[in-house]
């Protein structure tokens, strides 16, 4: 058995992965390093690494929880789409991507924005894709591009374009969008900051009005 399996409790790694997320949030994924994160949660360094044997592990078990708890929730509109809770599926999507922008979830979209901008070109791991899809309870992707047939199948959505391909460019278009507008804030050129938060429902807005079937012209 690794040293990494002893003497670890679910208590104690909760702690660490909350205190990790808000020095990350804080400081900058780039700029924490594994002893800050320890004398920040009151911890000797040998523990945390008892549990977590890099930053990147401690980095990636964060965006594990957060990811899956973001999925579940995804998962929740998509089962209400099909249990007919929506009366047309470009409905559920529109609640889908008001759902990637959830203020309450705010500081968990910095960590993600930190982790994504740090593991960027060649600092991206060989094994990234495989280990994250394997570690998530589903993939949103698959149930987005079935949502995105349906729509096309009930009229909601444009037939004109691939369904797989409007579901990766509007899911990545809202969550890259709003992380870097949450990164961002102080340090915008184009906008002033108070008008910030109506930006994403705006964005929202003009990729529905997009997505629905385009009027035939005369």
């Amino acid at each position: 058995m690794s040293d990494r399996m002893i003497y670890q409790t679910d208590a104690t790694r909760e702690r660490i992965l909350t205190g990790a997320e808000e020095l990350f949030v804080e400081n900058g994924f780039s700029a924490t390093q594994m002893k800050d994160i320890a004398l920040s949660i009151k911890m000797s360094r040998n523990t945390l690494y008892r549990y977590y044997r890099d930053k990147y592990d401690l980095g990636f078990a964060i965006l594990v929880k957060v990811l899956t708890r973001y999925v579940q929730r995804y998962d929740q509109i998509f089962d209400d789409f099909e249990s007919g809770q929506y009366s047309s599926a470009i409905e559920a999507l529109q609640a889908l991507l008001i759902a990637l922008c959830n203020p309450d979830e705010k500081n968990s979209d910095r960590f993600i924005a930190e982790f994504d901008g740090f593991y960027t070109g060649a600092r991206v791991p060989e094994n990234f894709v495989t280990q994250l899809s394997q570690s998530l309870p589903s993939d949103p992707i698959i149930r987005l591009d079935k949502l995105f047939v349906a729509g096309q199948k009930d009229g909601s959505i444009r037939d004109d374009k691939d369904p797989h391909l409007m579901s990766v460019i509007t899911f990545n278009a809202v969550n890259t969008f709003y992380r870097r507008m949450l990164l961002r804030v102080d340090s915008l050129l184009e906008i002033k900051q108070e008008s910030i938060p109506v930006l994403s429902p705006m964005l929202i807005d003009l990729l529905i009005d997009g997505l629905k079937p385009q009027k035939t012209k005369n």
